[in-house]
């Protein structure tokens, strides 16, 4: 089922629960008043238009035609701008962002590297991704890098590396620590080559933060 909501700015905030069907969206209002929950993320609108899948299993499907918009479950986070598309699962929560006009078996080895159970599917998949991304594609190698570990993080920093050299000051060693500094100086350089090539403005990123906060709203049920 296909709902369409608008919310103009003098609206309080709004949450409501998608638990199946499709809602699409579209936010006339300042971040952080607009959450839907799904049943294995919360999609929180930074200023966008998007639509919103759900299937039988509670999976579901992001597509974001306009701003940001940010999945969280617990600690797992992914922000997903205009052109990307991100998929959840049960159990697992919000997928790795990728632009939907990436190559198909970059597409296919991530879904892998997202969901599949067996770690030696995972690792071969995470190479087929490296091998098939583009400088575009470092959104979702930048999202990797805390979701994968050891040699796996090495390789994928190396990846990054080699479309965009990061900044004076992030390492190669700060970034396989994860230290959040270096991670935010990288994005921010990397955004250059990511969707219509627009920063995600400090209000939007405060935003997203703030829903890791965990803030709670009335909730609408939508099925």
């Amino acid at each position: 089922m296909l709902k369409s909501i608008r919310i103009p700015v003098s609206d309080l905030s709004h949450r409501l629960e998608l638990a199946r069907g499709k809602l699409s969206a579209r936010i006339w209002a300042p971040p952080r008043l607009f959450f839907v929950d799904t049943p294995s993320a919360v999609a929180a609108d930074l200023g966008c238009a998007y639509t919103l899948e759900v299937d039988d299993a509670g999976a579901s499907l992001l597509r974001v035609t306009s701003g940001w918009v940010a999945l969280e479950l617990k600690d797992r986070e992914s922000m997903v701008p205009a052109g990307a598309a991100c998929e959840t699962k049960p159990g697992v929560g919000p997928g790795t962002p990728y632009f939907e006009d990436a190559n198909q078996e970059f597409r296919q080895s991530l879904r892998k590297v997202d969901f599949d159970s067996d770690a030696t599917t995972k690792k071969v998949a995470l190479g087929k991704m490296l091998n098939n991304s583009r400088s575009r594609d470092t959104l979702t190698l930048w999202h990797l890098l805390p979701r994968v570990e050891g040699e796996e993080r090495g390789k994928v920093y190396d990846r990054i590396a080699s479309f965009a050299p990061p900044p004076m000051d992030v390492t190669r060693a700060g970034v396989l620590r994860l230290n959040g500094e270096m991670l935010e100086s990288w994005r921010v350089q990397l955004e250059e080559t990511w969707a219509l090539r627009t920063p995600i403005p400090k209000k939007v990123a405060e935003a997203y933060w703030g829903l890791k906060k965990g803030i709670e709203r009335p909730v609408t049920k939508t099925k």
